[in-house]
């Protein structure tokens, strides 16, 4: 049933890379691979890194996809704290966290003798981080995106520098299939239920534009925070009040933070809200990333999951087939079933943060 649905013409707009400044071309004087991240620099990457580093946390969970994982000698805090990332790639136990929430511990980066970096646009903007990873010599690739077009041109990019654009496209195929399925299920539908997205605290929510907003976008369901202008702004997060909650009074409510669906449905301050009412709160799953997060490898299954959840007549795809088949495609496994309940409820997923340095 899966393979009907994955069509390769699907990947042609995306791999295009039309909107996005990764891409790649081959170095002509056979020193590396010349690749053009997402930030438009082109950059000499060796042909086989043998230590890498992965301090944006996209970046992990796909060079562990594309057949990497061993190679990663340290990363940043989110990649290590995935308990099912480790179990896929054990030797990730080892990998050293050389960034949490903040700066590039880059002496503990040189120790590891590291032949490639890659880093996500928050360090690179940082001129202190920037000037840090000129210092240290290391062919580094800068990632980042801000829409689903971007992440999979993302994906591309970080394909190419390890040598693995088969499996990149593979993945980038998938994802364009599962909003294709999506989209067909639910054409036709007229009822868009109005959605609150609850994003690490409970009153941290989508801003339109926002990457969220986007993947929500496709599951017919209408994001009541992305046509309000109340919101508050701190840096690249967006937050509302219960008060402008209690006036959208949405018909579900999702959280990807584990707990926090528990936090709404007994708090008695959230005890109005027809979502309460109705136990309609539900936490997003999550499995090696938090699913639809910004960072999140995983949005294809959100998109499925919040589609199924929110139209459950209308989606004609059988759910578990196509998040067994995503797993067993690009990490190898197969969720059992008591897995898979961790996952929909967000339990023993994510271990807590570790310091700088620290295995």
């Amino acid at each position: 049933m899966i393979k009907r649905f994955i069509p390769v013409f699907l990947s042609v707009l995306i791999l295009a890379g039309i909107l996005c400044s990764c891409g790649e071309k081959e170095n002509t004087e056979n020193s590396g691979t010349v690749v053009t991240d997402c930030a438009g620099r082109e950059v000499v990457v060796p042909d086989n890194p043998g230590s890498i580093c992965t301090l944006c946390p996209f970046s992990g969970p796909v060079a562990v996809m594309l057949g990497y994982g061993d190679r990663i000698t340290s990363t940043c805090n989110n990649v290590a704290r995935s308990n099912l990332l480790l179990e896929i790639c054990p030797s990730l136990a080892d990998a050293v966290v050389v960034k949490n929430s903040g700066s590039v511990n880059a002496e503990e980066v040189m120790n590891l003798d590291t032949d490639l970096i890659f880093v996500d646009t928050g360090v690179y903007s940082s001129d202190a981080e920037r000037q840090k990873l000129d210092t240290m010599g290391i062919p580094y690739v800068v990632i980042g995106f801000e829409t689903i077009e971007e992440q999979l041109n993302a994906v591309k990019t970080i394909g190419h520098a390890l040598h693995n654009e088969e499996k990149a496209k593979q993945y980038t195929d998938w994802f364009e299939s599962a909003i294709g399925l999506v989209d067909e299920s639910l054409e036709g539908v007229t009822y868009t239920p109005s959605v609150y997205h609850s994003v690490n605290e409970a009153a941290r929510t989508d801003a339109a534009g926002s990457y969220c907003a986007e993947w929500i976008s496709h599951t017919k369901a209408y994001n009541v925070s992305t046509g309000n202008e109340s919101l508050r702004f701190d840096g690249e997060k967006s937050y509302t009040t219960l008060e402008q909650i209690y006036v959208w009074d949405p018909e579900y409510i999702i959280c990807n933070e584990a707990q926090v669906d528990d936090y709404i449905l007994t708090d008695s301050k959230w005890e109005g809200l027809s979502a309460v009412i109705n136990k309609q709160v539900y936490q997003i799953p999550v499995g090696i990333t938090r699913w639809g997060h910004p960072s999140s490898i995983e949005t294809p299954l959100a998109i499925l999951w919040l589609a199924e959840l929110i139209h459950p007549d209308s989606v004609n795809y059988d759910f578990e087939e196509m998040v067994s088949d995503f797993y067993l495609q690009f990490f190898g496994f197969t969720p059992d079933n008591e897995l898979l309940e961790n996952m929909m409820e967000g339990d023993d997923m994510r271990s807590a943060k570790v310091s700088n340095g620290v295995n």
